[in-house]
């Protein structure tokens, strides 16, 4: 056996194996005696047919799956003792040559690589960047006290509607042109609104004073205010077939209720906070306002880690990749998502993420960076707490998340997905520590445009 390495260029290179006779033979000879044991061929006892008789059944198959098991653990091996670094998987060179099987004598390999860049962190304390003091709205606390009895506030069932705050609910019918029910037209349709979304004050108005039972005519188009896609979904029909309505419908009222808000005290304090956390509107208040200054820690920390983040691109962007290489073998390994048509579209995302995973992994072997159990045990808790929190359960207790939290972990996906969670935060948090961090004071709403401007910037 010979294994050559040919570097092309500092991102591209050749690895061709040759193979001979000596290196495969004794190998499907042992796999040919194998099969012959457990060989039950009809006319022959078990395990004593002829060798020529069962080299002609499987001898070829046999031959191929050996020599190609050997190319490929030769190939990995090689890459593996010499600490080659290849990007992708290796791909069969566009020259291999055909292989003759029928006939074995030397076989030749040869694979195309596509080399990591070597490259240096360009990351040092020359590098500025912020980290935001928010300073919060002196009524900030009211309007989350606000907030927070609008959220657990309750919907009562009333007499009559008496202003824009009350909600009606009805069925709607299409009318023709004499105020009867228009035949083949929209028919019993129901939909609830809050008078105060109707912005035809005429409309609005004439849903005002109303009681179930109640029958008011209305201009469809000015109920919706002239929003097609709301009305489309209500009534039942495609985009296009709105155009055809007759304007005139009837809403006849089934149900009339109007939206209360919690009142301040226990239950709203333990739904808000979680049981007994605290006992008077003070401390409640107290606890509100130590929750927004936390919220708004974390928000200008989470900017910073997403400055950070761009940092280590931008500063990095040069890194050279072997595209050519590399487009080549996504759209081989992926064919239901790349293809020669789309490839030269697509890649450009592809390869800045593989170019800051190649970053990562240059921090965390530089600095020696280790993730512990502790590191993903914390970060599993935390990303299981925020899950739970997405689905309505705004203060889930330890033991709850704990139970969740196994559950997850039995998921390979969750696992790897925290892993990389993981990993992401150890190089970020170091990376601020070979930057220069400055805090700067910020207003609420500056901050907030400003995320956004940098939003709109990076996606358009």
């Amino acid at each position: 056996m010979n294994v050559t390495f040919e570097e092309k260029d500092a991102l591209n290179a050749l690895l061709t194996i040759e193979l001979n006779p000596a290196d495969y033979q004794p190998k499907v000879d042992a796999e040919l005696k194998k099969y012959r044991t457990r060989a039950n061929i009809p006319g022959f006892r078990p395990g004593k047919a002829p060798m020529g008789v069962i080299k002609k059944m499987v001898g070829p198959s046999m031959l191929v799956d050996e020599i190609n098991k050997l190319a490929s653990e030769s190939l990995f091996k090689h890459l593996e003792d010499n600490k080659i670094d290849v990007l992708g998987q290796p791909l069969a060179s566009d020259d291999q040559s055909d292989m003759d099987f029928e006939n074995p004598s030397d076989f030749t390999f040869k694979f195309d690589l596509g080399l990591a860049p070597k490259f240096d962190l360009n990351i040092s304390a020359k590098d500025k960047l912020s980290r935001y003091q928010i300073t919060i709205p002196e009524d900030e606390v009211e309007k989350e006290v606000d907030n927070n009895l609008r959220r657990f506030g309750k919907m009562l069932e009333i007499d009559k509607t008496e202003g824009d705050q009350d909600t009606v609910k009805g069925i709607l019918t299409e009318l023709d042109k004499k105020g009867e029910s228009f035949e083949g037209g929209v028919a019993e349709k129901e939909s609830t609104v809050l008078l105060e979304m109707v912005k035809h004050k005429p409309t609005q108005k004439a849903l005002i004073g109303k009681k179930v039972g109640d029958v008011v005519n209305v201009d469809i188009f000015k109920f919706f205010n002239d929003n097609e896609k709301v009305l489309a979904s209500t009534v039942e029909l495609p985009a296009e077939g709105i155009k055809d309505l007759n304007k005139d419908f009837k809403l006849e009222i089934t149900e009339v209720k109007r939206f209360e808000k919690a009142t301040l005290g226990q239950d709203l304090y333990d739904q808000v906070l979680g049981k007994d956390t605290v006992k008077t509107e003070d401390e409640f208040k107290a606890k509100l306002s130590e929750n927004i200054e936390q919220y708004y820690k974390s928000e200008a920390e989470n900017q910073l880690d997403h400055s950070v983040s761009h940092l280590i691109s931008d500063k990095h962007e040069s890194i050279s990749l072997p595209d050519a290489f590399l487009k080549r073998w996504l759209v081989k390994t992926y064919p239901d998502n790349y293809n020669t048509e789309n490839i030269d579209e697509l890649y450009g995302k592809e390869s800045d993420q593989l170019r800051r995973q190649l970053i990562m992994e240059k921090v965390v072997a530089e600095f020696k960076l280790e993730v512990t159990q502790e590191d993903v045990n914390q970060i599993s808790v935390g990303y299981t707490a925020q899950m739970l929190r997405q689905y309505g359960m705004n203060n889930p207790d330890l033991e709850t998340i704990r139970y969740f939290e196994e559950k997850n972990k039995e998921d390979k996906n969750y696992m790897r997905k925290i892993g990389d969670i993981a990993i992401d935060r150890k190089v970020t948090d170091h990376v601020k520590t070979m930057i220069t961090v400055k805090d700067k004071k910020i207003a609420l709403d500056a901050f907030y445009k400003m995320i956004e401007k940098h939003n709109h910037e990076h996606n358009h």
